[in-house]
């Protein structure tokens, strides 16, 4: 068992090291040049249509616009909006706070894609709703389009970089762990040959989609479903003193009553409790500022001077800075990891770039909104200073404004974010595996037949795992989710790249016609 666990927390660290910081900021800066800032030339036009057009019927589909958006911000607005920025500006520096804001922007252009993507290459399931996400332009996006050289020496170029990084870190291993390490190496090296033969990748796109499906539906149960969990039963013990099992039991009950109706329960539960429960979190950071307001200026000063020298940090390390605010910033919006795709492509819509507009607000939301809600309040109270990380630096900054009152304010927060976001990933874990168990079937009549059962199947075990994470310690859990949600992000990055033409294709024909 212990041989185990040290590779799962070697796997993490890999997964979660530079390679794939560097993909997914490159991503993003990658698909902003292709689409030549979308994110900042589109934006008044996105928020416009969002807000005023997006409650409305635009095409086929099981949500509108909004509830899609709404749908997706519960998933990405957890608890690392509170914890997560927390930790970075502790390991980080009040800096970190820019980088996180620098993601949200570069990611903005891969969350706006990822919408597109699903939108474009979404299929149905046998009850009529929409199914799309990674899987389906995995599959269908390489057998289908004619993929560019480019983009695959672009994929097959990140793959190396993987397999050089994971085969340099093998060699201060040792024993079994060591002999891992050197295969998992020689398995990128594969994929990056197998992205350069364009024959092999209608095969290499169902490979791909396969094992997407396979991680989301792991993480489904683990950092969407069992941790969020434990979480929210810790958040109730702590602010209203119920027993872990009384919360386990009433949350378990709440969530089933919702996922029971699918996407469009959840689109129409989201679409209040998303904006509620930002409304409700922002009211309680701007009192925060109000009472700290003399503080304002200097503590946005500080985060810009520090995010380029990392002097708050020991030996003056921007490099540390700028780490923990690239890697919590796509911890927290998730842009790059797919998760998105999933209920944009469930979205009513006439044109994969109409959503894809609506689709690219949400890193814009998460972290340049809530996150700095967060972040700005923790620098200005001074509060980052006392050594404190994760939810408790949080709740020192709101405590300094409000006393005891502001820390039960940041476990209200915890609670909210965390049930919204074991909402959402109910439907991501069920839309993954029902395409995994089509996968398995074969038979598109069978699996028909088989989807009502699976469904229900599907609600019950994922809500015995919410009381089993809410009153369960979960060590190692942690862990072993935070590693099969990183694993999302290689296949959902390799579609990104070899689809880029088509997501370019699909954008300056719908710009062009609504300017």
């Amino acid at each position: 068992m212990g041989a185990i666990i040290e590779f799962i927390n070697w796997l993490d660290g890999m997964v979660w090291g530079p390679p794939i910081m560097i993909l997914l900021v490159g991503t993003g800066l990658f698909l902003t040049i292709v689409l030549r800032g979308i994110q900042f030339r589109r934006l008044g036009w996105s928020i416009r249509f969002t807000l005023f057009e997006g409650r409305k019927k635009q095409g086929e589909g099981d949500i509108t616009p909004f509830q899609a958006l709404m749908a997706t911000i519960a998933g990405t607005v957890g608890i690392g909006n509170i914890a997560g920025v927390a930790t970075a500006i502790h390991l980080g520096g009040p800096g970190a706070l820019f980088w996180m804001w620098v993601t949200a922007l570069v990611g903005m252009a891969t969350r706006y894609s990822e919408g597109l993507l699903g939108v474009a290459f979404r299929s149905k399931l046998p009850d009529g709703t929409m199914i799309g996400g990674t899987f389906n332009f995995l599959e269908r996006g390489l057998a289908e389009e004619k993929i560019s050289p480019t983009a695959r020496y672009l994929a097959a170029g990140f793959t190396l970089l993987f397999a050089i990084f994971i085969g340099y870190e093998a060699l201060g291993l040792g024993g079994g762990l060591k002999i891992l390490a050197i295969i998992i190496a020689l398995l990128f090296v594969l994929l990056a040959l197998a992205l350069l033969n364009e024959s092999s990748l209608p095969k290499l796109g169902k490979t791909l989609a396969v094992l997407f499906a396979l991680f989301a539906a792991i993480s489904a149960f683990g950092i969407g479903n069992m941790t969020q969990a434990n979480s929210l039963a810790l958040g109730m013990k702590v602010a209203f003193n119920v027993p872990e099992w009384a919360s386990g039991a009433f949350f378990a009950f709440l969530t089933f009553i919702v996922i029971v109706g699918g996407i469009k329960r959840i689109g129409e539960v989201a679409e209040g409790l998303v904006p509620f429960m930002a409304i409700i979190y922002f009211i309680f950071a701007i009192g925060v500022w109000i009472k700290f307001a003399g503080q304002l200026p200097s503590a946005i000063a500080l985060i810009f001077k520090d995010a380029f020298t990392g002097s708050a940090v020991a030996g003056g390390a921007v490099g540390t800075t700028i780490r923990w605010g690239v890697a919590r910033g796509l911890f927290s919006n998730e842009a790059g990891l797919g998760t998105a795709t999933l209920a944009h492509a469930a979205a009513r819509t006439d044109h994969p770039s109409r959503q894809a507009h609506v689709a690219m607000l949400g890193p814009f939301i998460d972290t340049l909104i809530i996150c700095s809600l967060t972040g700005i309040s923790i620098i200005a109270t001074g509060a980052w200073q006392t050594g404190k990380t994760s939810t408790a630096l949080t709740q020192e900054a709101f405590a300094r404004a409000f006393g005891h009152i502001g820390e039960i304010m940041v476990v209200i927060g915890v609670i909210l974010f965390a049930y919204s976001t074991v909402l959402a990933w109910s439907f991501y874990g069920r839309q993954n595996i029902m395409y995994l168990a089509k996968w398995i079937e074969g038979d598109p009549e069978k699996f028909a037949r088989l989807y009502p059962k699976l469904h229900l199947i599907y609600n019950l075990l994922f809500v015995i795992f919410i009381y089993i994470g809410a009153t369960t310690v979960l060590e190692n859990v942690w862990t072993f989710s935070d590693m099969m949600n990183g694993l999302m992000a290689i296949p959902n990055l390799i579609g990104l790249i070899l689809l880029y033409t088509v997501i370019k294709r699909y954008t300056d024909e719908f710009v062009t016609a609504n300017p």
